[in-house]
């Protein structure tokens, strides 16, 4: 019997292959309901399964404000590849937090790979739910796919 052994990868090719197929999963999620069942039941059980994905991930979140949960997603973050910074500025009207993405693996992903971009399916979902949830209430001020050079959401608390 031959014994065939698999190739292996640099840790860094690892890591970036990892991070596109985890940044492909939602697009491929949906594209695949879409195939299945047409764009309007699609993106009604694809809304159901990512609202019952949020309330999931909510138990972690509970009882944090939102500069805290700011600090935490600039910390977890660039693990699964993206580029993030923030800001807090004091407004009249009370703090407002800045996240700046320079880099979303989800919208390089699917770029290579010739998909529709994620926007709707993914930053658009968790301000939704976000703000149902009362973490807080998003507004997007720049957008990649739109040209800018990065994505900007100015972020305060939920009311």
């Amino acid at each position: 019997m031959e014994k065939i052994i698999g190739k292996d990868f640099p840790w860094e090719q690892q890591r970036e292959m990892l991070i596109e197929r985890c940044s492909l999963k939602l697009p491929l999620l949906y594209k695949n309901l879409v195939a299945a069942y047409g764009e309007e039941k699609a993106m009604e059980v694809y809304d159901r399964v990512y609202e019952a994905n949020f309330k999931s991930r909510l138990g972690k979140l509970k009882g944090m404000d939102l500069g805290d949960i700011m600090r935490l997603e600039v910390q977890m973050f660039p693990a699964m590849g993206w580029k993030i910074w923030i800001e807090e500025k004091e407004e009249d009207d009370g703090p407002a937090w800045y996240e700046h993405l320079e880099y979303c693996p989800h919208w390089e992903a699917t770029k290579k790979h010739k998909l529709p971009e994620p926007c709707n399916i993914v930053c658009d979902m968790d301000c939704k739910y976000g703000e149902k949830y009362k973490i807080g209430k998003w507004e997007r001020l720049k957008h990649m796919p739109s040209g800018d050079s990065e994505c900007c959401f100015k972020i305060k608390k939920a009311e």
